[in-house]
């Protein structure tokens, strides 16, 4: 039996985007109509669950825009709270007794990208991680296009978006993954049959991809040693929390004092909602990936220093002038590079990462247990690619690489 309650949602721009709100309903009259004080115009739809989507077997999410009753002298029509709580009582009560009436739902032949990610995340299913990995791609997607509805995305769209996600320092198998989750979302949005996309994993680039291990570069102790010499007190701070907490790009950018129990010498990766400037914004660790990272000795009271100087305790700890999430700190990284006189083509966030890894299990201070606890790896084999990297080093280390030769 399908869910009977109808919600209301408004539609609006943000930032060039079409966002859907949840409507919150206020007091109605013992009538059930909304007090006139209550009662607005705007952008309404309503929304219900009814049948099964054919790809999951689960509930299918529906959507009705809502049509005013009333019109402005001119004649055109417009639609108010009170259009909404009606159209959601009577979508209630066709639910309710579906023997007495026949709704008929027009299909809109263009659908808007926000409303098009809002049905398939819906329609996805129960995997948590699946449904995480495809809303982080298509959010990020969203967030870059300049399109309205799904049927204007291209393939050189997204060829260009794939571009966009290594320029800005993505593993090249992280973003052919991101780009697969969008091309399987217009497949499924445009009813296309599978290999019919945009793009196919069977090109040579991205088939090249999907067969590798990730690749690693680490930075050696020289270049790191010029590169926190040419860091002012702000940039030494943050590249250090990097490069011996092994925290991720945007880990450190979405980090909050809150986060830091410098008592402890602990940073909690979790998921949260983060005061972005004026409105606060819900975010979480890649993969769902939280966990306690312990913090060196030696940057605590640099820490405790950098504090002093926070206008706001509850805030960004590396937040922007105007109080943002820095989404430039790749740049301020490849800044610091050229000022070092290092090629700041080479430099990347990722790279700090590779660099605490190796250097952990190269001096023996972390087995790989531990460490693939304090990168909050799911698995052994997340972290081979460290290990495999460090093996060569081993052999001419301990002199294998030059015993038992014959001749």
């Amino acid at each position: 039996m399908a869910n009977r309650t109808v919600a209301i949602y408004e539609g609006s721009k943000r930032d060039a985007k079409q966002v859907w709100t949840p409507v919150e309903m206020p007091n109605l009259k013992p009538d059930g109509f909304v007090y006139l004080k209550h009662d607005r115009i705007g952008n309404f739809y309503i929304s219900w669950y009814e049948g099964k989507s054919s790809t999951t077997g689960f509930p299918r999410k529906r959507w009705k825009k809502v049509v005013g009753s009333q019109k402005y002298k001119g004649g055109k029509p417009y639609t108010t709270l009170q259009d909404a709580v009606s159209a959601a009582r009577a979508k209630e009560w066709e639910l309710q007794y579906p023997d007495r009436v026949k709704p008929v739902i027009p299909d809109d032949p263009r659908i808007t990208l926000s409303v098009a990610i809002y049905k398939y995340i819906q329609d996805l299913g129960t995997n948590e991680k699946t449904v995480k990995e495809h809303r982080t791609a298509l959010k990020a997607f969203e967030q870059w296009t300049t399109v309205t509805y799904v049927d204007e995305i291209t393939r050189a769209m997204l060829l260009k978006w794939y571009a966009k996600l290594v320029r800005d320092g993505n593993d090249k198998l992280t973003a052919v993954w991101k780009l697969i989750r969008v091309n399987k979302f217009y497949k499924t949005i445009m009813g296309l049959p599978h290999g019919k996309g945009l793009i196919k994993t069977t090109e040579p680039d991205f088939k090249a991809q999907l067969k590798r291990k990730p690749k690693i570069s680490v930075y050696s102790t020289e270049d790191l040693k010029k590169f926190f010499a040419a860091c002012d007190t702000r940039q030494w701070l943050l590249f250090q929390l990097y490069h011996k907490c092994g925290l991720r790009n945007k880990e450190l950018a979405h980090l909050e004092w809150p986060d830091l129990d410098l008592d402890k010498r602990e940073v909690d990766i979790r998921q949260k909602k983060v005061q972005d400037g004026d409105v606060k914004k819900p975010w979480g660790p890649k993969h769902g990936s939280e966990g306690k990272v312990v913090i060196p000795e030696l940057l605590i009271e640099p820490l405790k220093k950098w504090k002093e100087r926070a206008t706001n305790l509850r805030g960004l700890v590396f937040p922007t002038r105007n109080g943002r999430v820095n989404s430039k700190l790749l740049d301020q990284c490849k800044l610091v590079a050229r000022h070092a006189g290092l090629d700041e083509s080479k430099w990347t966030i990722k790279s700090f990462r590779a660099t605490y890894a190796t250097n952990r299990l190269r001096s023996r201070k972390y087995d790989t247990a531990t460490l693939r606890e304090q990168l909050r790896h799911k698995d052994q084999t997340s972290i081979e690619h460290y290990t495999d990297y460090l093996r060569n080093e081993e052999l001419i280390a301990s002199g294998k690489v030059d015993e038992g030769w014959d001749a």
